[in-house]
């Protein structure tokens, strides 16, 4: 892995982060814009149907739909700042979508102060209703969707793959770590109030 790659994902872990902290701002301990005042349409309705489909069960919201949205333009910014846009390159951008998906809704649980990171589990996150290995199965195919976007059957792309995630785990495992030794957990109980 190159430096500018490594600096990328850095980055692209801050943004995760900054949006994460935002969106707890904003959705408070309900998540999945549970009680936000937002457009949802009836789930009778055939894009709410598909919606659902896609994303697990979840409830078509104008709210994610604006805020996935976001992320997108985001990332297809350095299209527009000079870098040369191609099919291959739209697939690791899609890639890296699918990575700061996870890490930014993951994100959610550990630096929410409404919400308790240790209940991360299936029966507290009712927006998350598969789990497979202590993780949202949700988790899992984003993570095979991004593997088979960026690495597009080569080894040494998937060899990249797995240190770009592994970057993206130790920093959030660095997250969690200043969490609890900033007292984080215990700013938590004084909001629960």
């Amino acid at each position: 892995m190159d430096f500018s790659l490594f600096i990328q994902v850095i980055f692209l872990f801050l943004f995760c982060l900054v949006l994460a902290s935002l969106e707890t701002q904003i959705e408070g301990a309900d998540g999945w814009a549970a009680n936000l005042p937002t457009w949802k349409p009836a789930p009778s309705k055939w894009f709410s149907r598909l919606y659902g489909k896609i994303m697990g069960g979840r409830d078509l919201t104008l709210y994610h739909l604006l805020v996935f949205t976001l992320v997108l333009v985001f990332l297809h910014y350095p299209y527009f700042a000079g870098k040369t846009w191609n099919f291959t390159s739209e697939l690791t951008t899609f890639s890296f979508f699918f990575i700061v998906a996870i890490i930014w809704d993951f994100l959610w649980f550990v630096v929410n102060p409404k919400y308790d990171f240790g209940s991360f589990l299936g029966r507290h996150v009712l927006w998350h209703r598969k789990w497979l290995l202590h993780l949202p199965v949700d988790y899992w195919l984003a993570l095979i969707i991004s593997a088979l976007l960026y690495a597009r059957f080569s080894f040494g792309l998937f060899k990249e793959w797995l240190a770009i995630i592994g970057i993206f785990f130790i920093l959030t495992v660095v997250v969690i770590i200043f969490a609890a030794f900033a007292g984080i957990l215990r700013i938590k109980e004084e909001f629960k109030q």
